[in-house]
């Protein structure tokens, strides 16, 4: 082999050595971020809810969340929980869905699995929200139409609640559409949002079981009855002149 070529081939091994050395370590850090550590500070970065875009400082509002009832899991009850949603009704619906999945009360009352992860969120124009979830929430939802369906229901109604003027809303999976969550519940069609119960707040009844407080605007008393007319005086008796007595017999 000529020396020129011999050069030629050394010179090109050191070009890609030195790219290497380069371009190595980047890779490395990308290979890293898909193992286990990696893993488990996704968990706890997704344990803390993401602030939305107002800032940190933003005033927190409270919105009903659905969890399960602690009382009877077959069942949802709505918890009033203060969360900086903001104004964007694209970020509320993000952050109410979030809070949902990573920041109930106990373990005990999840709904959606921790692994679950909203991906994308949109809104439709006219009123259709697509929400695009990661495949945890098929794989990790407890087998059974119950358990699916209080799945399901937790995220229309919390939506409902954060998001009121959305009127239906489409479930993906991965960005793909699925005819199911889990192989029992219906999402091949958009799901109706719009006859839905407002999720403004009627007054709780009073603690311990106490009277309900009054009413603003009370029934008015019933009027006074009408005063009795007096009765008239009886008139005075006459007196009747008194009999003459009886004549003696002759």
């Amino acid at each position: 082999m000529p020396r020129v070529i011999r050069i030629g081939l050394l010179l090109l091994v050191l070009l890609t050595v030195l790219i290497g050395a380069f371009e190595l370590p980047p890779l490395l850090r990308q290979l890293r971020l898909f193992g286990p550590e990696a893993q488990r500070e996704e968990q706890a970065r997704r344990e803390v809810i993401r602030a939305p875009a107002e800032g940190p400082e933003a005033s927190k509002e409270k919105v009903a969340i659905f969890w399960l009832n602690p009382e009877n899991p077959e069942e949802l009850r709505p918890v009033e929980t203060p969360v900086a949603l903001g104004s964007d009704p694209v970020e509320r619906a993000r952050v109410a869905l979030e809070t949902l999945i990573t920041n109930a009360p106990s373990p005990a009352v999840r709904v959606l699995p921790l692994d679950a992860n909203l991906l994308e969120f949109y809104l439709l124009s006219d009123g259709t929200a697509i929400a695009d979830f990661s495949d945890a929430i098929s794989r990790e939802v407890p087998a059974g139409i119950s358990s699916e369906q209080l799945a399901v229901d937790a995220i229309v109604r919390t939506l409902h609640a954060a998001v009121p003027q959305i009127q239906r809303l489409r479930i993906l999976i991965g960005g793909q559409e699925v005819e199911t969550l889990a192989g029992h519940v219906d999402l091949g069609s958009p799901l109706d949002l719009s006859a839905l119960p407002s999720p403004a707040a009627t007054p709780p009844p009073a603690a311990g079981g106490g009277s309900a407080a009054p009413s603003k605007n009370p029934a008015p008393a019933p009027a006074p009855a009408p005063a009795a007319a007096p009765a008239t005086a009886p008139a005075p008796a006459q007196k009747s002149a008194p009999a003459s007595p009886p004549r003696p017999r002759r």
